[in-house]
This record gives C-alpha cells, structure tokens and sequence, in this order.
C-alpha cells in the first residue's frame, strides 16, 4: 500500500521567497554602518568560494570586507569607477534606497546595492572623512545614504537568520534586475546626448562627467547622431527613404579613416565636408542597391543595418590604404570603380595583373580582332599556354 504523504510535513518545506513584499522601514543611515555582502549575486564567480560562503559571525571582519571592497571596485565587470564619477558631481541619487538586515551593533548587512556603497566607500578614502574636496551638495548627500531595513532580529552569528533575510530581500533584488528600468536603446542615448550638448551647451566632457561615461564614448556617439540626422535630411531631400536605423552610422562613428575623410570637427561638432558627407551617403544607397539586387545567399539572413554596417566597414578599409586612386574613385563618385581597384590592391599583384589582361581583352573591339586575325589567334593561344603552365604550377604548390 503506498504510503501517504504527510501535507503538514510538505507545507514546512521552505518554497523560496515570500510572494509578497517583506516588512521594514525607511531610514538615512552613515555609509560607515553598512557591510558589503559576500553573498552578493555580481560576485558569484568572482571571489574565491571561502568568502562566499563564509559565517555570519565572519562578515564584518575587516580582513572579508576588504576582499569585497577590492573585487568590486578593480573588476571591470561592475564599472564601479563610472559609478563613483556620477555621484561626485551629482551626489548620491535618494531614489534608489539599498535593502539591509540588521547585523549587530549597529551596523547593517547590504542585500541589495552593494555596487552603490563601494562606490560610496572609495570616496571616503579617496577623499578622507571630510570630503573637503567635493562639492557641498555632493558631501550632504553622503552623510546618510536612503536604505530599507528589514524587519527582524540582528543576524549575529545565527546563520539560518542570515539566509532567511536573504530570502526576504530576494523579491526586491528580482523587481531590479529582472524587472527595472530598461536600459536604453543607443538612439534614445544619441538623442539625450546631443540635446543636452547642442541645445543646453554642455560640454562633452560635462556629460561623461555627469552620466559616468568617457568622453571619447560621448563624443563617438554625438558623432553617429549628427550623421543619423544629416542622412535622413538627405533622404528627405530626395525623396527617398531606406529602413536604416543608427547602427551603420555608429559604425562609421567608430571608424576615424571615416571621420577624418568626411572631416569631423570637434569645435564645431559637425562634418565639415558636406561635399563628402553627401558622397557617404550615395555610397552606402547605392551599394546597398547593389547588395540587394544580388541577394541573399543560400542560409543567410542578413537585415539591412547588417549590410550597411558591411558596406561601411568596407569604405573605412577603403580610406585606410590612403590609396589617392582609390579616394579619387570615390570623391568622383565612380564607387564600381573604386570597389575594383579597392580589390584589386586587397588581392595582391599576381592578381592585379590578371584583373588588368582580363579588362584588356574584354575591351577588344570586332574591328581590333579583324585586323590580322590568324596572328591574333596565335597570341591567345600562347596566353592560353602561359596559362595552362601557371595553373600546373599552382597545382604543384598547393600540394606542397
């Protein structure tokens, strides 16, 4: 007879997180009472499992603090260091609140915001105690740090008191990461950026500054908006109109064989040469015309951003060779021709001289072919031995 399950047995299982919000309650705290959490998810495969997995009564030591504090902040992973440039020169932002359980003696463990309060840390010892050198504003807002306490009795050394604030502090951590604000699209950033640099007059730098960002980054991006905007001028201009998003003018933001060529400038942060920036364009529609009139092969998908990305990391490989054949090509706007001699230097000079006898011939006229016909015959049969010889002797080669 099988045996009965026991419900009352089955309903003491714990079955993970509460499903609602655990109580606690809102309070400033000195960053000085808070520990950083060892069983930190960001540090699940970043510090050696004796940390992780170390005793409650073990937290607050000096000695696993410090291993912590130094993890996150030199791993790159979390970009602390962004983080620390944003809060010195806009404080620490009150409407995130960190999710603490209460320790002992008046110190609190840090469920959720661990990345926040190394950055926090790093400013006092970068700074010292005082931070004399930060704005005012900036030294107010580090005095207390916004934290939720939960509800309970201080962890200590009681282990299972530690997991089960863990376990309360799950839903928050699951409502951030799983379901926070979502990053935003480079369009939407692009766009903030150059509103805030060509409308308010920020200086790139102010930007990096405020948003924790680098200013090669800032500027890379405003570049991409001014060739986003100035492309979907040009379309409008003529009427006509491709399903390009930022994507392929990003890429040739990152290309400085481009920006140089179209003459970027960073005072007037703007392409100066609209000459060429309009020959850009005309390069990337009509090879974009041509990728489509030769379609896709067998297997491949490939959306229109991933071939105009394509095409402009074509023309910056272009640009690089500093070839003035190849830029006149393209400043003329003959790109077949400019694609031609951009593969025939890619190809080498055996190639080259293929390429050239093939173009020769292809342009020999009926009349030239009349003039002396027997002895024209004879000359192509003796390239058609010279050629025969060759490909023996690239056989041998390639058995080598």
């Amino acid at each position: 007879m099988p045996r009965k399950s026991s419900k009352k047995k089955q309903q003491q299982l714990p079955l993970g997180p509460p499903l609602r919000l655990p109580n606690g309650i809102s309070m400033e705290i000195d960053p000085h009472a808070l520990l950083l959490d060892p069983h930190n998810l960001r540090l699940l495969e970043r510090v050696e499992p004796e940390i992780r997995n170390i005793k409650a009564k073990l937290i607050g030591q000096p000695s696993v603090q410090n291993k912590i504090f130094k993890t996150m902040w030199e791993d790159d992973l979390f970009d602390v260091p962004s983080l620390e440039t944003s809060i010195t020169h806009n404080g620490f932002l009150k409407h995130e609140r960190l999710i603490l359980a209460p320790y002992d003696a008046g110190k609190y463990l840090v469920l959720e915001g661990n990345r926040r309060l190394t950055a926090v840390k790093h400013l006092f010892q970068e700074y010292g105690q005082n931070l004399d050198a930060l704005p005012a504003y900036v030294r107010q807002s580090l005095q207390t740090l916004p934290c939720f306490v939960l509800e309970g009795e201080p962890i200590g050394a009681n282990d299972d008191i530690l997991r089960e604030y863990r376990r309360a502090a799950e839903i928050y951590i699951g409502m951030r990461h799983l379901m926070g604000a979502k990053r935003w699209e480079p369009a939407s950033r692009y766009e903030f950026q150059a509103r805030l640099i060509l409308e308010e007059h920020w200086k790139p730098a102010d930007v990096a500054e405020r948003f924790g960002r680098k200013k090669n980054e800032v500027i890379r991006d405003l570049k991409a908006q001014r060739l986003y905007r100035d492309f979907r001028a040009f379309e409008e201009k003529r009427k006509i109109q491709h399903s390009l998003t930022y994507n392929a003018l990003a890429e040739a933001a990152r290309a400085p064989a481009i920006m140089n060529w179209l003459g970027w400038s960073n005072e007037q942060m703007e392409v100066s040469n609209k000459k060429r920036e309009e020959t850009f364009f005309h390069y990337l529609i009509t090879r974009l015309k041509t990728r489509t009139r030769a379609g896709k092969e067998e297997g491949e998908e490939e959306t229109p951003d991933e071939s105009a990305e394509q095409i402009v990391r074509q023309l910056r490989d272009m640009l690089k060779l500093k070839d003035p054949m190849i830029q006149g090509a393209i400043d003329d706007r003959d790109f077949d021709s400019a694609d031609l001699l951009f593969q025939e230097r890619r190809e080498g000079d055996f190639a080259k001289k293929v390429a050239s006898y093939t173009r020769s011939l292809g342009r020999v006229t009926t009349e030239e072919l009349n003039d002396n016909p027997r002895e024209n015959k004879s000359k192509l049969n003796q390239l058609i031995d010279q050629a025969k010889t060759l490909i023996k002797v690239l056989d041998a080669l390639s058995k080598q």
